[in-house]
């Protein structure tokens, strides 16, 4: 299953962009490696991308229980 990516900026070269997804995470786990994990998430579902950095994530209250332990889906905010 994919995460859908949207540009929400235009800046050109080498300055980070903007974007947001949905990523799979454990919720139980602590805030930093709930951030890592969300960064793994999401360069291992979208090669092109490179140094993906969280700005920010939301608990969208759906689970896969088909990951063990049970992940959440999360509308992530971040910049690659």
């Amino acid at each position: 299953m994919g995460a859908r990516i949207e540009c929400s900026s235009n800046i050109i070269g080498d300055v980070p962009q903007t974007h947001t997804a949905k990523a799979l995470a454990n919720p139980t786990q602590p805030h930093k490696a709930l951030m890592h994990e969300l960064e793994r998430y999401l360069e291992a579902h979208h090669p092109d991308l490179a140094d993906v950095n969280v700005l920010s994530a939301t608990d969208t209250g759906q689970a896969d229980k088909s990951h063990k332990p049970v992940r959440h889906w999360y509308l992530v905010k971040y910049e690659a």
